[in-house]
């Protein structure tokens, strides 16, 4: 199967080969994804209810599937109502999400299918695990990959295109250590059409095909189209819908040059720091996988970045190398004596639950919450809000208005018909004559629509 010209690969297809046949752990797996489908729906719906999602970027998100269900190209007021998102980042699998949205025009429509989709993962990391290594181990390596921070931050970090990546990328690969390649290209295919960097991760992937015996072909066209999926992307769709003619995540605050990239702080404390984060969870015997190398095109291009949300571990950016590390860790696992195979796991279950101690104490403040004064005052006054109507207000407002207004950010300072946000905004200057309704720490003002004064609210 994978690489099975190398012994330790040989050794690893024998033991799936071995147990393929029994479809070991498709009802445990699929119980596990169920419940972190719940849970997972259960987290980001109730944060999102509780104002802790932003327009930024849940917001656009809404708005650019609103676009899609409604015939029109992605755009959205509050990143820029001049750009077609197509022009920032190449993701028209987005249009998937758009028959869905016809039916529950909302954001929580994102949020759930990005629940669904991450939980999805899940079973077939789940199943590859009880396949290889037994049920218990397998439901305990599943239960970890499910925790991982990785998807825990994507999960906290409202909703992205990568949350069609996850899954694609776990099922493909599993396909792969089972020996199925032709299945493992038709999965991770469209890949292509989430992110313009993904071509690359399929072009990795080609190449581990490329060096099994009798798929070369398959594995050098794969490599060919998705180095050739990212490069059209990049320099020839993104710049054909961008209002600057170009990628602009290129030279200046994005990616540098080969020679740039090696100096500088390309390895500084931070980046390492990431490095050693991805690989700990799996106690660095992903590293005995060649399947690692299915890291490097989305890790490369965030270490070779001078941006540093790129690459600090928060953010949805690590919920994509989740299923690659998980993987590989599992792959790595059972090169290992069979005495040591379930030793392994119970520590890296230990550092998972330590892991997600860590991250539910300091993302307390991201979490669920409660309905608290400003929810419930903000649920009110967004209730006077015609549909249709043109809005400012704030970030974490934004997204319970997107799906059916135009929202644009207060300090974006665009006139608008309704401006709602906190009274002690300092984008917010109103006359107190100009005070619409009050409520708690919000306020709500309409404009005139024959002047440029504000009136009171009859």
């Amino acid at each position: 199967m994978l690489l099975a010209h190398r012994r330790p690969a040989r050794r690893f297809a024998r033991s799936l080969a071995a147990v393929a046949e029994r479809r070991a752990g498709a009802r445990p797996s699929a119980a596990l994804a169920a419940g972190f489908a719940a849970a997972y729906t259960w987290f980001a719906v109730q944060r999102h209810w509780s104002y802790r999602s932003g327009g930024f970027d849940l917001g656009i998100f809404d708005q650019a599937v609103r676009s899609y269900a409604h015939g029109r190209l992605p755009v959205s007021t509050i990143r820029d109502p001049q750009l077609i998102l197509l022009g920032d980042h190449f993701h028209p699998i987005l249009v998937v999400l758009a028959p869905f949205y016809r039916l529950f025009p909302t954001a929580e429509t994102l949020l759930v299918a990005q629940a669904l989709l991450f939980a999805a993962s899940v079973f077939p990391i789940t199943r590859l695990a009880c396949t290889a290594l037994g049920s218990r181990i397998g439901l305990v390596v599943g239960a970890c990959y499910g925790l991982s921070w990785g998807l825990l931050n994507a999960i906290t970090f409202d909703f992205h295109e990568i949350a069609f990546a996850v899954p694609l990328v776990a099922f493909a690969v599993t396909e792969l250590l089972h020996g199925r390649p032709g299945r493992a290209v038709a999965i991770a295919a469209p890949l292509v059409l989430v992110k313009e960097d993904l071509g690359l991760t399929l072009a990795v992937l080609g190449l581990l095909i490329a060096l099994r015996p009798g798929t070369r072909r398959l594995g050098l066209l794969t490599a060919a189209g998705g180095t050739a999926a990212s490069l059209l992307s990049v320099f020839v769709i993104i710049p054909a819908f961008s209002a600057y003619g170009n990628y602009r995540y290129l030279g200046a605050g994005g990616l540098r040059a080969p020679e740039a990239a090696l100096s500088g702080d390309f390895l500084s404390s931070g980046k390492l720091h990431l490095v050693l984060l991805l690989l700990l969870p799996t106690l660095f015997i992903a590293l005995r996988s060649p399947l690692v190398l299915l890291l490097l095109p989305t890790l490369g291009w965030r270490l070779m970045s001078t941006y540093i949300l790129y690459w600090i571990p928060t953010f949805h950016y690590d919920a994509v190398l989740m299923p690659i590390l998980f993987c590989a860790l599992i792959h790595g696992l059972v090169l290992f004596k069979p005495r040591l195979r379930g030793v392994l796991p119970a520590v890296a279950a230990a550092l998972t639950v330590t892991c997600v101690t860590l991250f539910l104490q300091s993302s307390a403040a991201n979490g669920p919450g409660h309905r608290s004064e400003f929810t419930a005052a903000a649920d009110r006054l967004i209730a006077r809000i015609p549909d249709g109507a043109t809005v400012s207000t704030t970030d974490s407002i934004a997204p319970h208005l997107s799906s059916r207004t135009d929202v644009y950010l207060l300090k974006a300072k665009r006139p608008t018909e309704w401006t709602l946000a906190p009274y002690d905004d300092p984008h917010l200057a109103p006359h107190p004559d100009d005070l619409v309704v009050r409520d708690g720490d919000l306020v709500l003002l309409r404009r005139n629509a024959e002047g440029g004064t504000w009136t009171r609210s009859r």
